[in-house]
């Protein structure tokens, strides 16, 4: 079965730690933190963000990259920051359960408080803290339009002895020893060599789509790697205006055209002028990133008083 990365959506930080030192082991602990977990030789790699509801990028990324969502519902009562989740989760369209934690609530009475979000169509979950035990055999990678190779990275930093390393998750295809990656954005032309690969700190010749991967590369200083937010084999498609079809977000009152906004890519969000276009929107980016059919976005918006997910976009490009 294929390696898959999960993500546990929470308002409640005490809960949501409780539950994951219950079900995996901290990997990674800055910027986004991972949580690893291996049955039966595969992977489960959960990601967390520590700085919700105070600031929404770190759960727009995970939203962005992984292939199900756990939506922890709160042990109290449903607060707001609790409900931007949940309309999150339906702006990426990403499969889920609604977990509730230790019999804290009549799961009935959780997915009717959560009724007009996708959130409220997940199946339940009850899960015992004390219980390291959890069923996620029936969870698969979630498909993907883009063939080839794409890495999104989150870290770039220098290594004595090794050099360059960059940290992030592979999307899509496989990433091997010895291929030649262009970063994106990046200098025309550019190429970067990867020496080797680690995975939860082992030495790998390769590594597939769903995992955290430790890239050393020859070709670029960490500072100017820095400003690349992808790797990829040079098939990705790039595009600096992508049109989308577009959904507004339930709650989400404003017109989204005509504004300066952000929208999340995968993995990375991005500043954008956002423009009405032929059925949907077009956005207007600083640079060209990832676009292909089918791509999964979202439109954000960080000044948003009571909500800033704008809604879903799906890219036409």
């Amino acid at each position: 079965m294929d390696d898959i990365t999960v993500g546990v959506f929470c308002a409640d930080s005490e809960a949501k730690g409780r539950f994951l030192a219950g079900v995996a082991k901290k990997s990674e602990a800055e910027g986004l933190s991972v949580f690893v977990r291996s049955e039966a030789g595969r992977k489960i790699s959960f990601l967390d963000s520590s700085d919700f509801p105070e600031k929404l990028q770190g759960y727009a990324s995970i939203a962005s990259i992984v292939d199900y969502a756990l939506y922890l519902y709160p042990r109290d009562k449903l607060t707001p920051p609790d409900g931007e989740l949940a309309v999150l989760l339906g702006a990426f369209g990403l499969p889920g359960s609604l977990v509730v934690l230790d019999h804290s609530s009549d799961p009935e009475v959780a997915k009717s408080s959560l009724r007009g979000t996708a959130v409220g169509s997940y199946p339940i979950l009850e899960h015992d803290s004390a219980s390291g035990a959890i069923d996620l055999s029936s969870v698969g990678a979630r498909e993907t339009s883009s063939r080839g190779t794409l890495v999104f990275i989150d870290r770039a930093f220098a290594v004595k002895g090794v050099g360059t390393v960059a940290l992030g998750f592979v999307l899509s295809g496989k990433v091997k020893v010895h291929d030649q990656l262009r970063p994106i954005p990046g200098p025309e032309g550019a190429k970067l060599d990867v020496r080797s690969i680690q995975v939860s700190d082992q030495d790998f010749d390769s590594a597939g789509r769903g995992v955290r991967v430790g890239l050393s590369l020859k070709g670029m200083e960490p500072k100017e790697l820095e400003r690349a937010h992808w790797l990829d084999d040079s098939s990705t498609p790039l595009s600096s205006s992508p049109s989308f079809f577009f959904e507004p977000a339930p709650f989400y009152r404003q017109q989204v055209e005509g504004r300066e906004l952000h929208v999340q890519l995968p993995g990375k969000m991005i500043s954008a002028r956002v423009a009405a276009a032929d059925q949907g929107i077009m956005a207007e980016l600083p640079f060209r990133a990832p676009a292909w059919p089918g791509m999964r976005a979202s439109v954000i918006d960080l000044n948003g008083k009571a909500l800033r997910v704008a809604g879903r976009a799906t890219c036409k490009f």
